[in-house]
């Protein structure tokens, strides 16, 4: 299938920035004292459609990392109960009801990603929840091995690898439907789609539902080789290294984000909690 026309000249008219790379890192240092309004920046920030990954950065010691920034919630916007545990098994049924789930090195669990110190392929991580929320909050424990950095793909870089490495991939990615299922929501768009004027990404490999027929199978085998593969792709990825007490949120639909492998061989060498976080809206 061919691209729309519309689609074609958007990604024309703007291929002269996405070729220079995307400049959407916003960073901010805190204090407890400053935190509150630390965030409410952040908010601020979060309306400029420049700005995609929101850091952060602790100045001092958090004890509680977790109580601290559910503290702070009132300042940044309105969490979702999406936790899932591994320890539940079937992954068609590992929600909690909870809001906080952890992203804990535990080598007991050395086929999950969450615990394991392996790297993590970029993807959303809204790719099966139709509702889910605008972002993803993680707010670092411990991450003191090397490696281990969260790692994040500009929408508008995606589109520039593809445009040059693989046009064919490309339009497959943006005409056919993926659907993603699991803990029994499913949701099924293009991988990547141009709405409002905005690219906007959906996608988890190893989410993609299991009975898509075998030539979305085949596009979805293609795509997850290539941002494994490609050295353009390497080379626009941005790697973000949480410390203790730091936080990073990010635009879940509008990038790809993964993870760096780390090193580590004591359970909870890197321990970092997360939520699905609606930034800015309150209720």
């Amino acid at each position: 299938m061919i691209l729309p026309w519309k689609c074609r000249q958007d990604i024309n008219c703007r291929n002269s920035k996405w070729s220079e790379g995307s400049d959407m890192l916003w960073e901010k240092k805190f204090t407890k004292d400053s935190a509150a309004e630390a965030c409410k920046a952040l908010v601020e920030a979060w309306k400029d459609d420049s700005n995609k990954v929101f850091v952060l950065r602790a100045a001092e010691k958090i004890d509680s990392v977790r109580d601290f920034y559910e503290s702070l919630f009132p300042s940044i916007g309105t969490p979702a109960a999406l936790a899932e545990d591994v320890n539940l098994g079937d992954r068609s049924k590992q929600r909690t009801g909870k809001i906080w789930m952890e992203v804990r090195f535990d080598p007991r669990f050395p086929d999950a990603y969450r615990h394991s110190a392996n790297a993590q392929p970029l993807h959303t991580d809204g790719s099966y929840i139709p509702t889910f929320p605008n972002s993803t909050l993680l707010a670092c424990v411990t991450n003191a091995g090397a490696g281990g950095e969260t790692t994040f793909l500009d929408s508008e870089d995606l589109i520039a690898c593809l445009k040059l490495e693989n046009p064919a991939l490309l339009e497959k990615l943006m005409s056919r439907p993926m659907p993603h299922a699991r803990s029994g929501d499913s949701r099924s768009e293009s991988v990547i789609r141009l709405e409002d004027g905005k690219l906007h990404v959906n996608w988890n490999y190893y989410c993609v539902a299991p009975d898509i027929d075998a030539e979305t199978r085949k596009i979805a085998d293609e795509f997850h080789n290539y941002l494994l593969a490609s050295p353009a792709i390497k080379a626009k990825t941005l790697p973000v290294k949480l410390l203790p007490g730091d936080s990073v949120m990010w635009k879940d639909d509008e990038l790809l984000h993964g993870r760096n492998s780390f090193e580590a061989t004591k359970e909870s060498e890197r321990f970092i909690w997360k939520c699905a976080m609606n930034v800015g809206v309150f209720q």
